[in-house]
């Protein structure tokens, strides 16, 4: 019996504890996902590329994005943990590749593929360039070149021979001198490509070398090829001593010109040269060869050009060496000009004379200038056929003992060497520099130069 009731009592308690228990609110349930973060929903995942299809060497972007997911994780051709979305560059390829996306949250994951096509080979980096160039090539002991240079595909270029050091790129120029035997320059460029190599020689001439300035004549010239000065030396007095080697063209051409000039340089036309009220010249001389006939013949006398005419006195011999001389002055008698066109001789003879009236010459054109090479109003028309050197200008007239001494040896006179305004006697078409310490320095007209002369 008490064994009975005990066994009741057990399970009368059982349910009541149940009762009990359903009372608890739940507590034994999982409580609800929070929003948005996949919970129960699988996530979902895109992913592609643009372009799908490149050349070797070429790169793609690719582009993903992803919903209720908790994180991504690339494999393929790529890898790591990624945003839930943006995008990436692949960056070089050279081969087919494909890139994949798996995108997870505690409900599953899912996947995306995203292939790009290469096709081709990467070609080859460009190999590197170099010119080098040497203006002149030949020079007196002394002397000076300008090297110019230029690369291309080049990150480093390096100088060897007589020069040394890194140099500049894509290009640089540099004056080496002075130079005392014969030198030669080499250029190394370096690149990603390769390597390329220039050399230039200069060559130093023996003692005794002359140099000067080689015209080609009216027909090999597109615009104009002359020097000059700008603000020049007055008009009058003046003495010009100057080398000309003459050569044969047919029409006009010209040693030198004072007169008047345009802004440019590049050159005018006959107004440029009639440039006075009502159309006349003034304050112009010109010293050089004259067609016989004018304009086109190929014979030719030496003149002087003035007052918008033509004197002339001896034939022009071609292929020969002159020493040559212009002497002007002002008096009251009136413009003085006296043109010695083969010195040593001063004969009447080897002259060409011409007195200006006292009116000419006295009022400065509106942009003067003294001209070697070409007629600044016919620019490119009247070019000196030949080679000039060895010239000297005065800022007085010279007596005719001291200009034939100056003319075998410069400076040799107290006239001479207190008047010098200019002197150069082996000019180079990189060398017109004054060399009389006065520092009246021409410059070259346009982008035209004769060719150096050296003997």
């Amino acid at each position: 019996m008490g064994t009975a009731m005990l066994r009741l009592k057990t399970l009368l308690f059982v349910p009541l504890i149940a009762l009990a228990c359903a009372a608890c609110g739940g507590a034994g349930e999982a409580e609800s996902a929070p929003a948005g973060s996949g919970g129960s929903t699988p996530p979902t995942v895109s992913l592609a590329a643009n372009p799908t299809s490149v050349t070797s060497g070429g790169s793609s972007t690719l582009t993903w994005s992803s919903t209720n997911a908790t994180f991504c994780t690339a494999s393929g051709a790529w890898s790591g943990t990624k945003a839930v979305f943006g995008n990436e560059s692949t960056g070089a390829l050279t081969a087919s590749s494909s890139y994949s996306l798996t995108c997870t949250n505690s409900a599953g994951s899912a996947s995306a593929t995203a292939t790009v096509t290469v096709s081709g080979t990467p070609p080859p980096p460009p190999g590197p360039t170099v010119s080098l160039a040497a203006n002149p090539t030949s020079v007196a002991s002394g002397g000076s070149s300008t090297l110019a240079w230029s690369s291309t595909n080049a990150t480093s270029c390096i100088a060897s021979g007589a020069w040394s050091g890194s140099k500049t790129i894509p290009l640089g120029s540099e004056v080496r001198g002075p130079l005392t035997t014969t030198s030669t320059f080499t250029l190394s460029c370096n690149g990603a490509g390769g390597s390329a190599s220039r050399s230039v020689t200069v060559t130093v001439a023996a003692a005794g070398t002359i140099f000067g300035l080689d015209f080609p004549g009216s027909a090999a010239v597109a615009t104009t090829m002359r020097f000059r000065f700008l603000n020049p030396l007055p008009i009058y007095p003046a003495t010009y001593i100057w080398r000309a080697f003459p050569r044969q063209q047919a029409g006009y051409y010209t040693a030198f010109f004072w007169g008047n000039d345009t802004v440019s340089g590049l050159g005018g036309d006959i107004s440029t040269f009639l440039w006075k009220p009502g159309g006349g010249a003034d304050t112009y001389y010109g010293a050089h060869p004259y067609p016989n006939p004018p304009p086109s013949g190929t014979a030719h006398n030496w003149e002087i050009s003035i007052e918008q005419q033509d004197f002339v006195n001896g034939a022009v011999v071609y292929d020969r060496w002159y020493t040559q001389a212009l002497r002007v002055w002002s008096d009251a008698n009136g413009k003085h000009h006296e043109f010695y066109w083969d010195l040593p001789n001063t004969d009447s003879a080897h002259q060409v004379v011409r007195i200006s009236p006292t009116t000419w010459g006295n009022t400065n054109p509106p942009f003067p200038a003294l001209t070697w090479g070409d007629a600044p109003w016919n620019p490119g028309n009247e070019v000196w056929s030949g080679i000039l050197r060895g010239i000297q200008v005065y800022s007085t007239a010279l007596s005719v003992l001291d200009m034939s001494s100056e003319a075998n040896s410069p400076l040799s006179t107290s006239a001479g060497a207190a008047g010098i305004w200019y002197l150069n006697l082996d000019p180079t078409p990189t060398d017109i520099s004054d060399k009389s310490g006065r520092g009246h320095n021409p410059e070259w007209v346009g982008s035209q130069r004769p060719s150096l002369f050296s003997q």
